[in-house]
């Protein structure tokens, strides 16, 4: 349809008027050039569910208190960087839950490979992941038998099969007040995440001790105590820290689950890459320890693959729906206010006009001739 009509054109979805975004320089201006002209979400059905309605990445309205909101949250986030965390008062850092459990995958995996020879690595993937991120919202690291981490697991399991599958009302609003045994599954299976994260901030504020920083709640529990100024004068409420914590903690369980097995699944697809890759590991960093973020800078095959994995599968095909927030032109195209936006990245990373041989899987593509990573590419 691009080919077609070009980078801005209109498709009606349900009763929905969707503008498709494409062509790298048009998506450029949606996404930061007139960022803030495409910067709201559309009134979906599925977003005013999450979090109550009330999710900083789906349902509120792009604004001055939406700006303080999102710079909170990200030095939360930067307390647990490397640099940081090693400066401040943080008893832990995401480095050491991401190699923890890295371990614990690569053990589990060589385990299932001795015992049984070909072996489904979407359960234990899915598992690492929740892992690190409950360890990084919450400061607790849980047995991969826990019956409590097993219920998260398939609650969120759950959820992105029924929202994955797209929802109807998003699009036919009045399907909304008819009866839907998949809605209500939905609906279901959002309030008990709720309720289990509402929970565990609530435990936080009970024992929180802001010479003692566990993890993400506790640092925006801790940025936002009266003993802090947020912005000067702005800064969270008790609702808004366990909002923040739920986008948070959805954010990094299908992505990045799907982000590793589909890097596995190349790996099996080309094995001469593979090779590349381990001979590069094993002369950077050899058997006697884990890989560390600072490896990055020297592992620089293993990053282009990384980078064109994601390009060439395209795995999340669009972004997060936006929305404009005020009438405004794109490519001499008129779109008035609360325009529902797509914007097909897919398109972006397989055009032949940036790309050489785009349908082609390169990693070598984002290597100077040095060989070392170019992110310029």
């Amino acid at each position: 349809m691009r080919k077609l009509y070009g980078d801005v054109f209109l498709i009606k979805l349900g009763m929905m008027p969707i503008v498709v975004v494409s062509g790298s320089d048009t998506v450029k201006k949606v996404l930061s050039k007139q960022g803030e002209h495409f910067a709201n979400r559309p009134e979906f059905y599925s977003f005013s569910l999450l979090a109550n309605g009330q999710s900083m990445t789906f349902s509120e309205k792009y604004s001055e208190a939406w700006k303080v909101h999102k710079k909170i949250m990200k030095n939360a986030l930067r307390s647990f960087s490397k640099e940081e965390a090693s400066s401040s008062n943080c008893s832990c850092r995401l480095e050491e839950y991401i190699t923890a459990e890295a371990s614990e995958l690569v053990n589990s995996m060589t385990q299932l490979a001795a015992n049984q020879g070909s072996f489904n690595p979407l359960p234990l993937v899915t598992i690492t992941v929740a892992n690190v991120v409950c360890a990084l919202c919450f400061g607790k690291r849980y047995n991969h038998h826990d019956k409590e981490f097993l219920q998260i697991i398939e609650l969120n399991d759950d959820l992105q099969r029924l929202s994955g599958a797209g929802l109807l009302a998003d699009f036919i609003p009045v399907l909304k007040y008819f009866p839907s045994s998949a809605l209500n599954e939905l609906k279901k299976f959002i309030r008990a995440l709720n309720d289990f994260i509402a929970k565990s901030v609530q435990d936080h504020y009970e024992s929180h001790n802001e010479n003692n920083i566990r993890d993400i709640t506790d640092a925006l529990i801790q940025l936002c105590s009266n003993r802090n100024t947020v912005d000067k004068h702005q800064k969270l409420t008790d609702e808004q820290i366990i909002i923040t914590v739920n986008d948070i903690f959805g954010a990094g369980f299908d992505t990045i689950s799907s982000g590793l097995l589909w890097c596995m699944l190349y790996l099996l697809k080309y094995p001469e890459t593979q090779d590349k890759i381990h001979k590069e590991i094993d002369e950077n960093i050899g058997i006697s320890r884990s890989p560390r973020f600072d490896d990055r800078k020297v592992l620089h095959y293993t990053e282009a693959f990384i980078n064109e994995v994601m390009r060439h599968a395209s795995f999340v095909p669009f972004t997060i729906p936006h929305c404009t927030t005020m009438d405004t032109t794109l490519n001499d195209c008129f779109l008035p206010k609360n325009t529902s936006i797509f914007v097909n990245m897919y398109q972006v990373n397989h055009d032949p006009t940036i790309w050489k041989d785009a349908d082609l899987f390169i990693p070598e593509r984002f290597l100077d001739e040095a060989g070392h990573i170019d992110i310029k590419v």
